[in-house]
């Protein structure tokens, strides 16, 4: 390199832009919220003393910052070839593990790359540029081949760590294997007449002779067995692990089964491939265990997958510390407690030595029949008229069971375990479950008596300010400080979709909540956030999610019982009629006005729903078409069959088969979706690939609720029929989870011609 002379060499732009990276890199090292000291970390702050370096000999106008530039330029090159191997090792095995990347994950993984080059690509080109350009092109070339050599070297290598080797067929044809279990579960005895409620659930691993491997055929059978006196129980649950040759492993389950107590229930998972695991590939240890599909061994003690979703593995990793509720995938401290180790929390723990395996599930359900079961739902089960009618009357059961006698409806529900949670109970989430109980339940007298309980308890919150009131919830002995909008305005909704439902005996309570939304409006058109209780004076601020949508759906059903009923206690209807018109106008114009309207919105379904509530009697064309686009929008990301997901999946949308997408998204966007096609309905305009799309979603939802015969390891006496857990793999039950299926099954099932 001929050393350009120090005339040519910037300084005050060289100065500002070293120091610009130097802060970049130096907080992406030290801000950026790693669960533990990392790679990332380490070379990030390396390169941020280079760039500081450069930085302070050009402030300085030292003649060495062209030699601190290129040395930084070509550190900056390092550092984006190392990290650019280190995505593409990532990818290859996801994607070689899960069957494709994903769309979500592969452009979450595009952006980081695109940051990564933003930084280092633009920097080190000037640099080298101006202080000396490569002038030897064989030696740059025959650099390029041998990294290119490499690299394709090492991603062939990871895809071979990702694919499993198979294990042998107990029978040549794969196809007859359920057919010869049911034989051998035939000759068990009958299920007994406590079966119904009894559960599979054990902590422990099976334990086998060997580790599970292609030399040997291997089965795990949990079962209830008999119990030898002095016992007081009549059965306790067993689990053993069944090996042999593939031609002798069914006569040796047969014999295994010897003290079997009943046929039902009883769980059995081959064990089809296994794969030994390492932390030394780049994919992050989290998402090396597919969920809800496979199962992890430690030598001979192995977990199969429905243990480690009923353990709730499968959403154990956290790696954001400071958001609880974001947690994925299995978390190896967590792993290795359930092998019997108590590691150091600040001990980093690997995955080598553990063995992921992949299983094919059956069980034998309580009456006596034997199913295959993958992620513990049945996908075959039949999506129709019938089966969408009986999804809506589990949820319904199960709400008006989950209710307190104080009116609440239960929070948190554990299906393995039983557990049951009252913390986090919410206003918005009672009266949401409140309101899809009075649209689309039956009305039936155990229905209504949900309705009048869940009622009064919400008009027990009313807080009174000037001549309106709001609901504010309370939490121990302090009085309520704060009344959020939502909390009044979903509340409102309720209180007029169930006012027939109480024989119209909250109506001077509706006027209050009324005026409260009134008052909050801002002079645009769009909402405050909520009103201080302890000044007495509304809080100021911007629309809140979620409940500038709920606002206008609570002003437009008020301005329509107004109307009709001009005498009663409620505010002029043609102040309504104003309001509801200028937040419909707000929302159409100026809420969502940005350059990427037609690519990026956020959750908007309660504009949906109160578009399609104003139909009749204060239709709006720009409201209405702000939920079109919306519904166009979300309708890009739902599974389809172009989607290269698990079919299980199709209907839903999320992370593509990394991480198994969640039900209430899927059931949000079926309520709006519902809701876009009345609009079309009632506009006359064509419905396209909606009808099919809507299918797709209930079919999804069908699937995904909880029946008594999936319940082989659901907790003794805990009924959870007709609930819907987070999703696959993340098993606790919430009271939002069923309320917004139930909505979706209960608006969606005309639109794919359902309804009886």
């Amino acid at each position: 390199m001929v050393q350009p002379p120090p005339s040519t060499i910037p300084r005050w732009s060289l100065a500002g832009l070293a120091l610009l990276h130097a802060a970049v890199f130096a907080a992406a090292a030290s801000v950026l919220p790693w669960g533990a000291p990392t790679p990332f970390a380490a070379l990030a702050t390396l390169l941020a003393l280079f760039f500081a370096l450069t930085a302070a000999l050009a402030l300085v106008g030292s003649p060495r910052r062209a030699v601190a530039w290129r040395a930084t330029a070509f550190a900056s090159l390092l550092f984006l070839g190392y990290h650019t191997w280190l995505l593409l090792d990532s990818a290859t095995y996801i994607a070689v593990l899960y069957g494709s990347l994903g769309e979500g994950v592969a452009a979450g993984l595009a952006a980081v790359w695109a940051n990564l080059v933003l930084f280092t690509v633009p920097f080190a080109a000037w640099g080298i540029a101006v202080t000396g350009k490569l002038t030897n092109p064989r030696i740059v070339g025959g650099t390029s081949a041998g990294i290119a050599l490499l690299v394709g070297a090492g991603l062939w290598r990871t895809a071979a760590a990702a694919t499993p080797e198979p294990h042998p067929s107990p029978l040549s044809d794969p196809n007859q294997l359920p057919a010869a279990l049911a034989e051998i579960v035939a000759d068990l005895p009958p299920p007994l007449p406590d079966s119904a409620t009894a559960s599979l659930m054990t902590r422990d691993p099976a334990h086998c002779d060997a580790p599970p491997s292609p030399e040997l055929a291997t089965l795990v059978v949990t079962y209830l067995r008999r119990s030898a006196p002095p016992d007081p129980q009549p059965h306790r649950v067993a689990t053993r692990c069944v090996q042999a040759t593939p031609a002798e492993l069914l006569p040796a389950l047969r014999a295994a089964l010897h003290d079997a107590a009943t046929r039902a229930p009883l769980k059995l998972d081959l064990i089809t491939a296994t794969a030994p695991l390492s932390s030394a590939h780049s994919a992050p240890d989290a998402f090396a265990v597919r969920p809800a599909l496979d199962g992890i061994c430690h030598r001979g003690r192995c977990f199969m997958p429905w243990q480690l979703v009923a353990l709730d593995h499968f959403s154990a990793n956290a790696p954001l510390a400071f958001i609880d509720d974001f947690r994925f995938g299995v978390d190896t401290h967590r792993l290795a407690r359930a092998f019997g180790r108590q590691p150091d929390p600040e001990e980093r723990i690997p995955l080598d030595g553990l063995t992921r395996v992949t299983t094919r599930p059956f069980m034998v359900d309580q009456d006596g029949h034997l199913r295959e079961i993958p992620r513990m739902r049945d996908p075959e089960r039949p999506f129709n008229q019938r089966t969408v009618q009986e999804a809506i009357d589990l949820a319904e059961r199960y709400i008006v069971a989950a209710q307190a006698p104080d009116g609440r409806f239960r929070y948190l529900q554990n299906p393995f375990t039983g557990r049951v949670s009252w913390q986090g109970f919410a206003v918005p989430r009672q009266a949401g479950t409140t309101l899809a109980l009075c649209e689309v339940a039956s009305d039936t007298p155990p229905v209504r008596k949900a309705v009048a309980r869940s009622l009064k308890m919400l008009a027990s919150l009313e807080r009174r300010a000037q001549d309106f009131s709001a609901l504010a919830q309370q939490f121990g002995d302090t009085p309520p400080r704060f009344a959020p909008l939502g909390n009044t305005a979903l509340s409102l909704i309720a209180f007029l979709s169930c006012r027939d439902a109480v024989d119209r005996q909250h109506d001077q309570l509706i006027a209050r909540l009324g005026r409260f939304l009134l008052a909050l409006q801002r002079p645009d058109g769009g909402f405050h956030p909520g009103y201080s209780l302890q000044k007495d004076e509304i809080v100021l601020g911007p629309d809140p999610l979620y409940a500038g949508g709920q606002a206008v759906f609570a002003l437009t059903l008020l301005e329509k019982l107004a109307a009709a009923e001009p005498d009663g206690p409620f505010p002029p209807p043609d102040q309504l009629r104003a309001a509801v018109d200028k937040a419909m106008t707000y929302t159409a114009t100026r809420y969502w006005a940005h350059g990427l309207y037609d690519f990026f919105f956020l959750e908007e379904n309660w504009h949906c729903l109160a578009a399609r509530a104003s139909l009749e009697h204060h239709p709006h064309p720009g409201y209405e078409r702000f939920c079109l686009d919306y519904v166009a929008f979300k309708s890009r990301v739902v599974y389809d069959q172009d989607s290269r997901v698990d079919p299980a999946y199709l209907g839903a949308y999320g992370l593509g088969n990394v991480i198994p997408p969640p039900n209430t998204p899927a059931a949000g966007f079926g309520e709006a979706l519902a809701a876009a096609m009345a609009i079309r309905e009632a506009r006359g305009l064509p419905q396209g690939d909606d009808p099919a799309r809507m299918a797709s979603v209930l079919a999804f939802l069908v699937r995904q609720q909880w029946r008594r015969e999936d319940c082989f390891a659901c907790a003794p006496g805990v009924e959870v029929a007709g609930a819907f857990s987070e999703s696959v793999s993340a098993p606790e039950i919430r009271i939002d989870f069923v309320q917004h299926s139930m909505a979706a099954l209960g608006h969606g099932r005309r639109f794919v011609e359902l309804q009886p």
